[in-house]
């Protein structure tokens, strides 16, 4: 390898790392090595003149403490708003060491009505309020989600000037995070009738009593608070402090909602929210696994979908190709019953069609295919269709033209005086004798020509009228009716 390309690999790998004193950072460093973590402020403003506000956005930086390092020495120089936090604090950064890139910050002024809120270790002025504001760190996949109260004294509050502001919010803002709740499952799914632990926690001064509550909140619905009890379906886990979980047990389709972790200390309340999602994956079964059919018949297929929950569902019948790489077709014309609902909530519906065979179903392969968010992946349901051939009834009617046919051959040659010169009534005993042997009636001496013969032996009576119209001498006058 060349000079040129050592010097071009040495390039590269000092813009991956950069190494210092402390640490190595990497180009996509997580929370926990950077320490700093890009926010955006948000500030509602009362417009001038009018009633209304407006929300105001302001890129700035939470600068989180790092241990025998100063903070101010490890920002970045430019002219950024930053929130340091400082010691003593509580932890936000617990499960929290990500790319930054994953993490939605939001940093908000909270208001406390004017009044003093008493906290350990903070002193209490006679004049002058402390400042408090609310960071909310949240995963953009859902990883988790974390709420912290800061607080700025009044001591640095004062200490700020006018030409440090910078709409509304100085340019270092030193804080302390007092109060954090966290949830490491935003939005939870639960099969139906098992058990789900929504997870909830805080990190707090432990000099401080900490109350612990939660409720479900569902849409178009109060809100209803949940008593947590020992032995009941809700129960909230034991100690270590700062576990706030509830257990819901044998969950139901009714639990399904947004549970509020509300965490209070002293004057302060915090809230996490959880989504619970109740799903039951369906039961899916088709009428028939395998056919045998002949051109032109016709069979129902119905791919029948059972006790699912929730109603979203997607369910298609498809033509599976014959060669491989190529895609299925989706059947047409295929209907769909209305949803059913049972007594435990779960739904149930049905997709058919009728199928009309042809030769080139032969071999062919019909495929329901489900979906639904309680499926990690699609089921499918096949049925195999084979082509046979078809019993034709026009050999029936040939063989039967063609014995009609000797027949009327016999009985003519008999008419002639073929066998043995038989003339008279001997000659019409044999002509029946013969048409009675053809016939399978061995038992009857002449055949019978009346109507008792239409109702008895309906293939009998019709070749005896065949025989009286070729030879009306073959059968007397009198049975003919």
């Amino acid at each position: 390898m060349g000079c040129g390309a050592w010097l071009a690999a040495g390039c590269i790998l000092s813009a991956v790392f950069t190494r210092t004193p402390n640490s190595i950072v990497s180009a996509d460093p997580g929370l926990r090595r950077s320490l700093q973590l890009p926010c955006v402020f948000e500030m509602r403003k009362t417009i001038p003149l009018s009633n209304e506000t407006e929300t105001v956005l302001l890129n700035v930086r939470l600068q989180l403490p790092a241990a025998g390092r100063p903070q101010a020495e490890s920002l970045p120089a430019d002219t950024l708003p930053s929130f340091i936090v400082q010691e003593p604090s509580v932890d936000i950064l617990q499960y929290t060491d990500e790319d930054i890139d994953m993490l939605d910050c939001r940093i908000s002024p909270y208001s406390t009505a004017n009044t003093q809120i008493l906290w350990p270790g903070r002193e209490v002025r006679a004049h002058g309020l402390d400042t408090w504001f609310t960071c909310t760190i949240k995963h953009t996949a859902g990883k988790y989600a974390a709420t912290a109260f800061l607080v700025q004294g009044h001591e640095d509050r004062e200490h700020q000037t006018a030409g440090q502001l910078h709409q509304g919010i100085a340019e270092q803002t030193h804080v302390s995070a007092v109060l954090a709740v966290r949830t490491r499952l935003p939005r939870l799914r639960s099969a139906l009738g098992s058990d789900a632990a929504l997870d909830c926690a805080f990190a707090a001064d432990p000099r401080v009593a900490v109350a612990v509550g939660w409720a479900l909140r569902r849409r178009g619905r109060r809100e209803r608070r949940i008593t947590a009890s020992s032995g009941g379906r809700a129960e909230m886990l034991p100690e270590p402090r700062g576990n706030a979980t509830l257990l819901l047990r044998r969950v139901e389709i009714g639990d399904e909602g947004t549970y509020i972790c509300a965490v209070r200390a002293a004057a302060l309340e915090l809230e996490q929210a959880v989504q619970l999602q109740v799903t039951e994956q369906p039961t899916v079964t088709v009428n028939v696994h395998s056919l045998s059919l002949v051109e032109g018949e016709q069979q129902k297929l119905v791919c029948d979908i059972r006790n699912y929950y929730p109603a979203d569902i997607q369910a298609q019948w498809l033509r599976e190709p014959r060669g491989a790489g190529q895609l299925p077709d989706s059947v047409p014309n295929v209907l769909s019953s209305s949803h059913r609902q049972s007594s435990n909530g779960t739904y149930s519906f049905s997709r058919f069609f009728l199928l009309t065979a042809t030769l080139r179903d032969n071999g062919r392969t019909y495929t329901c295919r489900v979906e639904h968010a309680s499926l990690r992946a699609p089921v499918r349901r096949s049925v195999t269709v084979a082509m046979r051939e078809a019993t034709s009834t026009s050999w029936l009617l040939l063989l039967l033209l063609s014995l009609t046919g000797c027949l009327v051959a016999a009985l003519h040659h008999l008419h002639k005086g073929g066998i043995g010169g038989v003339r008279g009534g001997g000659e019409r005993a044999m002509l029946c004798r013969t048409v009675s042997a053809v016939l399978g009636h061995h038992d009857a001496p002449e055949l019978q020509c009346g109507r008792a013969a239409l109702q008895s032996r309906p293939l009998s009576f019709i070749y005896s009228q065949l025989l009286y119209f070729v030879f009306p001498s073959a059968c007397p006058s009198a049975e003919r009716s």
